[in-house]
């Protein structure tokens, strides 16, 4: 079975050794004043019971393990030591090794020559073209800014155009809403039959029909027998309005 995952993160290890103590911990007085001997051992007493003697031999015990372990913690601080030395080390060497390597044989035999006058001039020079070019240049701007300005003025005649059916104040707001708003609104437009908005402009084209209708297949007879080139005028027409911005 599979264990769930364990979320969480697991605690930075801490240094055992510090840089600052190097190999303290290691001495044998390091040794003595973490784990210290009773007085009465000091003194050379032997244990006054079977109780005592047990917890003298745990402790000693304990002195051993903490000794044993760390001891090989420090070997293998040095281990670790010398294997990143050793790695940097053999590094170093091979950075050194390509740096002032010899160029290869397969890059002198394929390099392009280059002239020694060519290569020591460096020197970059002048376009003698470059008073035309600016001066095209100049002319496609002004081209450019012309178009804009032309884009401008048609915007501008166009809203003025509309401009004449803009509601400008709440009396002709109000107007307005009164008689769009009205339950007989769509019959009256719709000559006396219609009940919605779909009775006015019909149902609203759906993806079969606009596909129908590009293929020449449509069940409108219209639709049916407009001429290709009538609908190929038609979409540049909306392209060409989506482009500028304005109506054609």
């Amino acid at each position: 079975m599979k264990l769930p995952p364990v979320k969480g993160h697991l605690p930075v290890p801490r240094d055992v050794f510090p840089k600052r103590e190097g190999n303290r911990k290691v001495k044998p007085e390091y040794l003595e004043a973490t784990r210290p001997k009773s007085k009465a051992e000091l003194a050379g007493q032997p244990p006054r019971s079977a109780e005592e003697a047990r917890h003298r031999l745990m402790a000693a015990a304990r002195r051993s393990a903490l000794a044993s372990g760390l001891q090989g913690l420090y070997v293998r601080k040095k281990q670790r030591e010398k294997r990143r030395r050793e790695a940097a080390e053999a590094n170093r060497k091979a950075n050194l090794a390509a740096a002032t390597a010899p160029e290869r044989l397969d890059e002198v035999l394929t390099r392009p020559t280059v002239r020694a006058a060519t290569a020591l001039n460096t020197a970059v020079v002048p376009d003698p073209n470059r008073f035309a070019a600016a001066e095209e240049a100049r002319a496609r701007h002004q081209q450019r800014e012309e178009l804009k300005a032309e884009a401008r003025r048609d915007a501008l005649a166009q809203l003025y155009v509309a401009a004449q059916s803009f509601i400008v104040d709440e009396a002709e707001l109000e107007a307005r809403v009164n008689a769009i708003f009205t339950p007989d609104y769509h019959k009256y437009a719709a000559g006396g039959r219609g009940e919605s908005i779909w009775d006015l402009h019909g149902a609203p084209i759906s993806v079969a029909e606009l596909r129908q209708e590009a293929m020449g297949s449509s069940n409108n007879l219209t639709e049916a027998q407009r001429a290709p080139v009538i609908k190929t005028t038609h979409r540049q027409k909306v392209v060409a309005e989506e482009l500028t911005g304005g109506k054609l």
